[in-house]
């Protein structure tokens, strides 16, 4: 044991530097990766608020959807319309369309997305059944939209709408368009999706 000095019980100088050094570097670390993990996470999480889409003015629609059941209220037809996609940072002019049913009264008209609810497909209005069948998979749903039969989570999407002086404008959410649902209980026939 001859030459070697006795070990100190403790810190020595060199390592308690390390440490601070290895703590003000991970602080450092830390406050850059914070706000570069949520710059990249964020887009997924946002929810970008409605947009506002024409879908016409509303004597057409109403016309549109008598002619459809000839003269009947209620009856549904298919109402085309175009937006603007915005994918990410694109911004490109794109076409779908809706269901609409006029059904008088305050309400107007009740408007259901077309889009299947199990995989995304266009669904199908089959008038002599009176229902929505999806081509993809056999989803039913009823004319009101609520899944009857098939691999369908849920009823299709109603869009909220409203009047901008005699036109009708349906809200669609813009980031992943999907259609901005509004669904009341259960026991309402024909939910008022108007917003006035």
């Amino acid at each position: 044991m001859a030459g070697k000095a006795p070990q100190k019980a403790g810190w020595t100088r060199r390592g308690f530097f390390n440490w601070v050094l290895n703590v003000v570097l991970g602080a450092i670390a830390i406050l850059i990766a914070i706000p570069t993990v949520g710059t990249l996470i964020y887009p997924a999480f946002a929810k970008s608020p409605p947009t506002w889409v024409k879908l016409g003015p509303a004597d057409d629609l109403q016309q549109l959807s008598l002619k459809a059941g000839n003269g009947s209220v209620g009856s549904v037809a298919k109402a085309p319309y175009t937006y603007l996609r915005v994918d990410h940072w694109a911004k490109q002019p794109d076409s779908d369309y809706a269901y609409l049913r006029y059904i008088g009264g305050s309400c107007l008209f009740f408007i259901l997305s077309p889009i299947c609810t199990h995989l995304g497909c266009h669904v199908n209005w089959v008038q002599s059944a009176n229902q929505f069948h999806c081509p993809c998979h056999g989803s039913v749903y009823t004319i009101d939209g609520t899944n009857v039969s098939g691999p369908a989570p849920r009823p299709l999407g109603v869009f909220k709408w409203k009047m901008v002086g005699s036109d009708v404008y349906i809200a669609v959410e813009s980031s992943t368009f999907t259609h901005a649902e509004c669904r009341t209980s259960e026991a309402d026939k024909e939910p008022c999706t108007r917003i006035s």
